[in-house]
């Protein structure tokens, strides 16, 4: 992918390891829609979808400048309890590229 959005945040979610409450209450479709409206209202970058299996999820988006992306989405993250010891990849350019790992908080 050669394009002005080769940055990467990438936010894996623990799929089996939150309380059982937690997933009842709350799902990746609400959590994908706060994203989708922060990022396009900051003009951040995209959102690119998401990729589940059975013991986590993946939300993939992309962005001209990944630290950016991040700073405007990072309240949501920490606030959703699905994120809750999720992590978060910021990469700098394409895949191989120097990256961060954040770890999201437990409750």
């Amino acid at each position: 992918m050669n394009s002005p959005n080769e940055q990467a945040v990438l936010v894996y979610l623990d799929g089996k390891g939150l309380p059982k409450e937690i997933y009842k209450k709350y799902d990746l479709a609400t959590l994908e829609d706060q994203l989708i409206e922060a990022i396009e209202s900051q003009s951040l970058g995209e959102f690119d979808g998401n990729e589940v299996g059975p013991e986590e999820a993946v939300l993939y988006m992309y962005a001209p400048n990944a630290e950016a992306l991040f700073a405007g989405i990072e309240p949501i993250l920490t606030a959703y309890p699905l994120c809750q010891n999720g992590l978060v990849i910021v990469r700098q350019g394409g895949p191989g590229s120097p990256a961060r790992e954040i770890r999201l908080p437990k409750a």
